[in-house]
């Protein structure tokens, strides 16, 4: 969007600026007739030079316990090119939007089905903020708001990071949708260089890191980035992120029957997260076309889980949410891939 570039070349007071992002931001407008503080003239000029809209959402799926909405969008310059976001509505009343910042994703962890896509284009900052204001327009409905955003959709933040800093410097202007950088969470697989940039300019959200294997060996078959990324040198960069914010990490592990849920890999877990400021996301994993392998058996579940409480570590064993309507953690995938 070339907001400020337009009204510049049109010679208008910066007060018209925050007009728009009033607006646009937080009245949550989708087309310029609505912004009526400003003349006619200058709305029309607008419209015809600015698009408000960079996606178009095609399907909107809502899972049985209404607690899930996933919205197809395409690319409005690309229409081919097809993307997913999904609202969760969770029972404490927190509302949270998972953004994508891809179209596919080139990380290919093998558990994953928008891996499985391939990498098919990185979207910009307005596109990934655009699936915020989508489902913000949707809470607006019932005087609900979102609060809480994690990047964890499709795609990888630290792939495409320029985009995604610039998204949440939209996100959390005080001008624009003044988000608390403590309600943003950004998940990575842990590619150690832009990471470590993203920490170092002074990222103040939250940090997940896709872990799912507790020793490299293990974690090289199943994300083939470990390759060139390996856990010492990850956790030195998480270690950079501890210190300079105070804030623990959460720790993404997918349980995989028979693949990584052993009661040898959770006390490997607490060796590599012990004295470490953490928290485990436990997440039984979630069926994805093309892959055989499976959820375990609840058991499997608590008893890894029963290793981190004898450690001491915080952890939480994920509720699924979104599964019948593939929107949970993992699922994410469109059926045309241009």
């Amino acid at each position: 969007m070339q907001i400020e570039t337009f009204l510049e070349e049109h010679n208008q007071p910066k007060y018209r600026l925050n007009q728009f992002y009033q607006a646009y931001y937080q009245k949550l407008i989708t087309d310029f007739d609505q912004l009526t503080v400003w003349p006619k003239s200058l709305r029309d000029q607008a419209a015809k030079q600015i698009s408000l809209l960079s996606l178009k959402p095609i399907k909107t799926q809502v899972s049985k316990d209404q607690d899930t909405i996933k919205v197809l969008f395409s690319r409005q310059h690309a229409p081919e090119q097809l993307l997913e976001a999904v609202l969760m509505k969770h029972q404490d009343n927190r509302n949270t939007v998972c953004v994508s910042c891809m179209i596919g994703c080139p990380m290919n962890c093998a558990f994953c089905a928008t891996g499985n896509m391939g990498f098919i284009a990185n979207l910009n900052a307005d596109e990934i903020v655009e699936q915020v204001l989508f489902f913000a327009r949707e809470l607006a409905k019932t005087q609900q708001k979102i609060t809480n955003i994690v990047f964890m959709g499709m795609g990888e933040p630290m792939i495409n990071l320029t985009a995604t800093q610039e998204s949440i410097a939209i996100l959390t202007d005080k001008n624009k949708l003044a988000m608390s950088p403590s309600r943003i969470t950004v998940s990575t697989c842990g590619v150690i260089t832009p990471l470590k940039k993203f920490i170092m300019e002074g990222y103040k959200g939250r940090l997940a890191i896709s872990l799912h294997a507790p020793n490299q060996e293990l974690r090289e078959k199943i994300m083939p980035v470990a390759k060139a990324n390996p856990l010492p040198k990850l956790f030195k960069t998480i270690d950079l992120y501890t210190k300079k914010t105070n804030k623990r990490v959460s720790y993404e592990y997918i349980l995989i029957k028979e693949v990584n849920d052993q009661i040898e890999h959770a006390q490997q877990l607490v060796l590599l997260l012990k004295y470490k400021l953490a928290h485990v996301n436990l997440i039984p994993y979630n069926p994805v076309s093309n892959q055989s392998w499976q959820r375990p058996e609840r058991k499997a579940v608590y008893a890894f889980a029963q290793i981190l409480k004898e450690a001491n570590i915080a952890y939480t064993i994920r509720v699924t949410m979104g599964q019948d309507i593939a929107a949970a953690c993992g699922q994410l995938a469109t059926s045309k891939q241009s």
